[in-house]
Order: C-alpha cells, then structure tokens, then sequence
C-alpha cells in the first residue's frame, strides 16, 4: 500500500474520526478534571481527582459538539488541500496572513469596547427600555466601525507582508496568528491595567473585572484543558480503528467508575468540603445530581454526600431541625437532640435594678451609626494601625462588647435582622440577593421608637438603602442623596457628604425638639477603595487601602460626635455603633464577604455610650441579636414578652453594661440560602466554634488557641463535637423560622 493509499484509507473513515472524537472528548475532559481537581485541592488530592473527574464529566459534552463536526468534516486530505488553497496564490496567502495578524486584535477591541458600552448605558438611563435601546445602537455602531478599522488594518497589513507564504520558521499560518494574539493579549492587559474591579476606569477598563479577587477563572481554564486534552487524543487515536473504539469504550468505562464511587463514598473524602464550597460546574453537577436522586424530595439526597439517612421520611434529612426528646433524629446525626434546660437570664438584684433606673435618662435620643464592612481589629482593639482615632476616643467612654458578632455575613442578611431583632430566618423577607423586607411581618427599631413619639430620620449612600427594601421601614426622614448616580456605584467616596447629611439634621431644630432616632450608615471601607490624598497610606495592600477607607470614614463620625458633645442634648443621647459584618484580606483563601461565617466576615465591633454610665470593655462573646432589646431598654421602651406577635429574640444587656456578670451563653450566626450562597450557620460557645457549611460535617474550632480557625477538631474531639452540636441544635430548634417569599429569577 503506498502513501497515498494510506491517506485515502485515512479519509475514507469518518465513522472512526467520529468515534475517535467522542471518545478524546470524554477521556480528554476526565484527564483535564481530575489535574484540575488535584492541582486546586489542598487535602486528598486524589479523592479531588477522582470526583472532580465524575463531576465535571458532563462539559465532555460541550466539547465533543465542536470535535465531532470538526472530525467528521476535517481529515487529512482536506487539510492538506486547505494548506495548499492558501498558499497556491500569494495575494490570497498575503490577505489571509494579514486577517491573521489583525483579527484577534479587534476581537480583543470589540469585547471590551462593548462591556464598557453596556454597563455606561444600562446606568446612564433609568428607564431600562431607553438603556436597552440606546445599548443596542451603541454596539451596532461600534461592530461597523470596527469592522471598518479591521478592513483597512488588513489592507495596511497585507502590504506589508511578504509574497512567499513559508517566509519565516514558523510557517505560513502559526507566526501571524501567534502575533496577532500577543497583540490581542496586551490589548486586554492594558484594560486589566487600567480598569477596576467592577470594570470602570478606562476606554477599555471592562477587563478590569479580570483582577476581582473572587474570580474563579479555573472552570474556563479546565474547559480549555480539556478541549487541548481531547484533540490531542482524537488526533493519537483516529488513525486506528482498534484505539478509536477502545476511546469509544474506555471514557464511558473510566466515567461510570468515578460516578459511582461519588455517588456512594463522595463524603469519604476531606475534599468533599472543598469542592462542595467553590464555584465551578462540579458544584453545579453536584447540586442536580443531588436534586435528581433525591427520592422523598426532602432537598436531600442519601447519594453524591446528600447524607438523608431516610431518603422516604421527607422529614429526615441532614439539615432539618431536630427537635429534643422526641425521640426522632431528624438532622440526621445518629441520635436524637436531647433536652436542653436553659435557665431564663436571671433579673438584676434591686439594687442595680434601681441604679439603671436612676442613671438612664428619662428623655434620651439615640444615634445609631452602622459602618458597612467594618472589622473588629480597629485600632483600640489592637490594631497596631491608628486608624481609629475618633473611635477609639468613644470606646475609651463607651461600654465595649470586645467579642461581637453580627448575625450574618452580608448586609441584605444583618441590617434588617438588626433592626426587628430577630435571626434571619426569623424575619419576613424574600429570597432576593438584595433582600427585601415587607412591612407586614416585621417591626422595626424606628417603628417601636415612632410610635412612641421619637422624631426618626435615616442617612445613606447605597442604592440598597431604596425605602422600597423596607430598611427603613419606620422612618419619617429618608434621605439618601449622597448615592452616587450613573455608574460610578461603589467607587466614589460618599461618607463625607452622609456626614454632611446627619449633621444638618442634628442642626435641625424641628428634628431635635423632641425625642429623636438618627440612623446613619456609612458605606465606605466597602470596596470599591478610593484613596484619600489627606490621609498618610498605609500600604499599596487591599488591606491597606481599606484601613485607609476606614481612617476616612472615622473622620466623618467624629465630626458627628464632636457635634453631639457641642450640642444641648448631649447628656442624654445615646450613641451605638457597631458594623453589619466584617471583610476577608486573604484569610481562608477569600477576599470578600457574604458567602461564608468566619471570624473575620461576622465578628465586628460594637460600641454603646450612655451619658452617666461608667466605661468598661465586656469580653464575654455577645451578638448583634442582643442589640435591639438593649437598646429598648436604654430608651426606656418596653421589650415585648418572649411570646408576643411583636416578638423579639435577643437578650437586654443593659445588666451586665452596669456591672452585672456577663454570664457565657452561645452566639449564633446565620447565612440563609441565597442566589450567590449556600446556607452557613455558625454558633460561638466560647471558647468553641461550631461552623456548619456542610450540615453532616460540622467543623469545630477552638477560638482561645486557635483564632485563625485554621484546625478543624471535628476529628479528634469527638466529645466536644457531640456537645457543641447538642447545644446548636437546641438553639435550632428555638428559632421561629419563616419561609422566605420566593420571587422570579432570585436576583435583584
């Protein structure tokens, strides 16, 4: 048989390129997955291997859509003759190799001009028909004119080309295109350069959203793997029908194997945690697999480490509540909950009770300042740092609650809890990312403190911060002016101008006449960071800039309090501040909030002054549930009785701010469902944490040694972990709960 028989033979079998394909595409995508899963995966990294290979199986689909057609259409002969059509006249090679260089180029413009169009339009116009509209004629403009310059690009260059199409090592096609793709690589660097993170900055700063620290860019890199993986065993195997078939049946083979080992061991794994807490499509293959094999539709499954330890009883399964003594275990834990007596907080002896009654003004105000993202580690807490100088001066006269925790870990989740004083779960809302809260089914702060005759007023600079996401509810003034408008969102500096904001209504004779409520939200030291000329920096880092936002935003609150201490009402106004959560500087791989329940995303600060009552800092760990019935009480409102519509599920602590003992009782923390989350719980029973991310795998930390949560005792202290669950599930059980109002879509 000669050569050219061999190649006929070659061509002449498109049902083994076809097969060849299907097959490279399986095994090719498997290989991808399981290098993804073991290079990303710091613990088992051949359990990671091993699952990530089963769950990401099904993108093998994706690729073989493109191979399979490419396969059965491009053989050998086909791409010899292609090669010699483009080399057979030089003026076509010339065009060709100049389209080469100059295509990628004005894919590259085209991308980024278009995104940088979009998000101008879609906030310059607030009617969403008029944007989508003025969108739409923008990107035709810019896809003729761009089409246009890659005319006249491909002219210029072709000209400049030469004739002999093998001129150069790197052939007549490999080293146009290679240029032209650098070309297109430096076009984007320079947008990534140039743009910030939400994709504002410059003509092509779109890509500046490349550099978002929670961009998780490894499921396009694997599918890329993959797709390089695939056609180079298409290309090893489709020239023998024996290797094509045994691709054919090997992928499914290897396939059904890592399904069904993840299927039925995936929890054996400790990288089950991980791959079920990252984005990617092995979550998302996760989920449904979960979804499709959950038989009593419970939203558990007993397979793929769904952990229903009774997949017929819809009323079992790993994250329900489990109710003590019973004698049911409905969480799934291997035993039922036992009963918990917790002792009601004990009343303060008379004498203390009459000294609260004594110092507490009789006609006091309060001003309520919330600081978004705030951490705990200010400067009086030991932040080396003197960020806080104006904080620190408050907190040097104020009571201290040095162990704060907000209740969750994003403000759609904390700032309405905070104000009705109840968990998340407990408030009427719906299931929106930025969640609204109805009038009916809540009552709120300033709607307990108008009704009693308080004059109520609310600052803010967040669109989030609409009175038509019910925050608000109960307050007469609104003024939320200092929102940026267009789209320069969270990039441009507003606390000053909130500032501006209360201080004009402290000035306001008609507000402050009476009794008043001020609530002011600083929003700041939430990115996006924006640097202040007038402040020292101090350090290039994120963190630094943040601490560089939060010194800033100090400024803005001590002009409020050196107002307030000027003003004829300081002896009896109270002051709190405190944060709705914390942020992520690289700790636990994050660099951002609301997704997860650690130290550094709920613990926050939290600062009360009262005139006349001594200064103390209180270490025993307390939360944000406490806030409102505390503040009740300071203003002299009733706190409605445990059993009341109007119920509140915190506990005063005006006692221990007068000297009673801070008696140690668990915090809990919650993250509900979301369309960007997955529902966390966490509950600090000091010195222990337990952190529910995964409900049939608490982990459990011990704060005191190991403040970084960095050593997971869940293992080795068994006993503790049967305790700590104990009592979790106790407070579980305790919780009120409200089904959240489901909307179309999730979003916002």
């Amino acid at each position: 048989m000669t050569p050219g028989d061999s190649a006929r033979d070659s061509d002449s079998s498109p049902l083994r390129r076809a097969l060849a394909a299907l097959g490279g595409s399986l095994l090719g995508t498997l290989v991808a997955a399981a290098l993804s899963g073991a290079l990303r995966t710091p613990v088992d990294r051949a359990g990671a291997a091993l699952r990530e290979a089963a769950l990401q199986s099904p993108s093998a689909a994706l690729i073989a859509v493109v191979l399979v057609p490419l396969a059965l259409v491009l053989s050998e002969a086909r791409a010899r003759r292609a090669l010699a059509w483009h080399d057979e006249d030089p003026a076509r090679g010339r065009t060709l190799r100049a389209l080469a260089l100059c295509a990628p180029a004005a894919a590259a413009l085209w991308i980024g001009l278009s995104a940088r169009a979009g998000a101008f339009f879609m906030t310059a116009f607030h009617h969403v028909g008029l944007a989508a509209f003025a969108q739409s004629a923008a990107l035709f403009a810019l896809t003729v004119a761009l089409s246009i310059a890659l005319l006249a690009a491909t002219h210029l260059a072709r000209r400049a080309i030469a004739d002999d199409p093998t001129e150069g090592k790197l052939g007549p096609l490999a080293r146009p295109w290679l240029i032209g793709l650098s070309i297109a690589a430096v076009i984007v660097a320079v947008g990534v350069a140039t743009g910030d993170i939400h994709g504002r900055g410059g003509v092509l700063g779109a890509y500046g959203v490349l550099k978002k620290p929670e961009l998780d860019l490894s499921p396009a890199l694997t599918l890329v793997g993959a797709f390089a993986a695939s056609s180079l065993i298409l290309w090893a195997v489709s020239r023998r029908w024996v290797l094509a078939l045994g691709a054919t049946l090997f992928g499914p083979v290897i396939a059904g194997v890592t399904l069904r080992e993840t299927a039925l061991r995936f929890e054996r794994s400790a990288s089950a945690t991980v791959i079920e807490s990252r984005s990617g499509l092995a979550r998302v293959v996760l989920r449904a697999l979960r979804k499709r094999t959950d038989r009593d539709r419970d939203g558990a499954s007993a397979l793929f480490g769904g952990g229903d330890c009774d997949d017929r009883d819809a009323r079992r399964f790993p994250d329900a509540r489990d109710v003590p003594g019973n004698g049911v275990d409905e969480d799934c834990s291997g035993g039922d909950a036992p009963v918990v007596v917790r002792a009601a907080p004990r009343a303060p002896p008379p004498s203390l009770a009459e000294r609260i009654a004594r110092t507490l003004p009789r006609d006091a105000n309060l001003v309520f300042i919330t600081v978004d993202t705030l951490r705990w580690d200010l400067h009086y807490a030991g932040n080396p740092r003197e960020l806080s100088p104006n904080l620190d001066r408050l907190a040097a006269r104020s009571v201290v609650f040095d162990r704060a925790y907000a209740m969750s870990s994003y403000t759609g989740r904390s700032i309405g809890p905070i104000m009705a004083g109840r968990y998340p779960t407990e408030c009427a809302r719906d299931d929106n990312h930025f969640v609204r809260y109805p009038d009916r089914g809540n009552v709120f702060l300033a709607e307990r403190a108008r009704s009693a005759g308080f004059h109520t007023a609310s600052v803010a600079s967040h669109f989030y911060f609409n009175p038509r996401f019910g925050l608000f509810q109960g307050i007469e003034r609104v003024d939320v002016s200092a929102t940026p408008g267009g789209e320069a969102g969270e990039s441009v500096s507003t606390d000053a101008r909130v500032a501006d904001k209360a201080l004009a209504l402290l000035g306001d004779a008609t507000f402050t006449s009476g009794r008043f409520m001020l609530w002011a939200h600083f929003f700041d030291p939430h990115k996006q960071y924006v640097l202040h000329p007038e402040l020292p920096p101090f350090s290039r880092t994120e963190r630094g800039k943040y601490d560089a936002e939060v010194a800033f935003t100090d400024r803005q609150i001590g002009r409020i309090l050196d107002r307030l201490a000027a003003s004829p009402f300081a002896n009896r106004t109270i002051v709190v501040v405190t944060a709705d959560h914390g942020e992520a500087f690289g700790e636990h791989g994050m660099s951002w909030h609301g997704i997860e329940l650690w130290e550094e995303l709920v613990r926050v600060p939290w600062i009360i002054y009262v005139p006349d009552v001594a200064a103390r800092h209180i270490e025993t760990p307390r939360g944000h549930i406490d806030l409102l019935p505390t503040v009740l009480e300071l203003l002299r409102l009733p706190v409605p009785a445990p059993n009341a519509e109007d119920f509140v599920s915190g506990t005063s602590l005006v006692p221990e701010m007068f000297g009673a003992p801070a008696e140690p009782r668990p915090v809990y923390c919650e993250l509900p469902e979301g369309p960007y989350n997955g529902t966390r719980r966490a509950m600090i029973d000091w010195p222990y944490k337990l952190l529910v991310r995964n409900p049939r795998r608490p982990e459990l930390f011990d704060l005191s040694v190991d403040p970084l949560e960095r050593t997971d005792l869940s293992s080795t202290r068994a006993d503790v972990l049967a305790r700590e669950r104990a009592r979790y599930e106790q407070i579980r059980a305790s919780l009120r709960e409200i089904r959240q109002i489901e909307t179309q879509g999730g979003g916002s």
